[in-house]
């Protein structure tokens, strides 16, 4: 939905701005989307006292499940799991 606002603004083509970043940053816009989406996850997880399911949607996932799946890919744990393990240092 940003990117297609961003595109409605600034007139490019899709498929031109979605080579042009993968050239410019070595990853899609949606890696580059999910990677923020779960640094700010762990921000949340790290310091408040907020339940997985609602971090997941504060942070722009609709299905908790897929959050998990995603937040797992770039940190190597479960949402759960890291937060175990800020718990135990």
């Amino acid at each position: 939905m940003l990117v297609q606002q961003l595109l409605d603004h600034i007139h490019i083509n899709p498929s031109y701005l979605s080579r042009k970043f993968k050239t410019e940053t070595g990853m899609t816009i949606s890696e580059f989307t999910n990677r923020k989406r779960v640094e700010e996850a762990k921000l949340y997880l790290q310091r408040d006292n907020i339940s997985i399911t609602d971090v997941a949607f504060m942070v722009g996932f609709n299905d908790v499940n897929y959050f998990t799946k995603v937040f797992k890919k770039y940190t190597s744990v479960t949402p759960s799991q890291f937060i175990n393990k800020k718990d135990k240092s």
